[in-house]
């Protein structure tokens, strides 16, 4: 199983995709007076990519973003089966309704959140 640091790296990888992403799209085509500015203006639209990034990349064959196939990790159900969009889509809702939940995979021997267990997902190392 994947422990939290792991998973925290995957994440932060992520993220810094994103902002690397964003920055690039600001700088190509914004006509903003600074990055701060066109991220204000277009937040909604950052954050539908974000969603729909994880809701494709962890529903699809690679079983997990891009943070985790370099940490080469992946998203299963606990049976060992492969996660569909709609698993991926009810994980990642619920993953962010209940972020605290994060912290539980501290306490438990699969290193499960929240959402992973109310979903019935594991996430393994490949």
């Amino acid at each position: 199983y994947a422990p939290f640091s792991l998973r925290t790296a995957a994440l932060l990888a992520d993220i810094l995709l994103f902002i690397m992403l964003s920055c690039g799209i600001y700088l190509l085509y914004s006509e903003s007076p600074d990055y701060w500015t066109f991220v204000t203006i277009n937040w909604w639209k950052i954050g539908l990519s974000v969603s729909l990034y994880f809701l494709y990349f962890e529903g699809s064959e690679s079983q997990g973003t891009l943070g985790k196939q370099i940490l080469q990790i992946r998203v299963l159900k606990e049976n060992k089966l492969d996660i569909n969009f709609t698993d991926a889509a009810k994980h990642y809702i619920i993953s962010l309704l209940l972020f605290f939940g994060y912290f539980l995979l501290l306490t438990n021997d699969k290193y499960q959140t929240l959402a992973d267990k109310l979903c019935h997902i594991t996430i393994i190392r490949k």
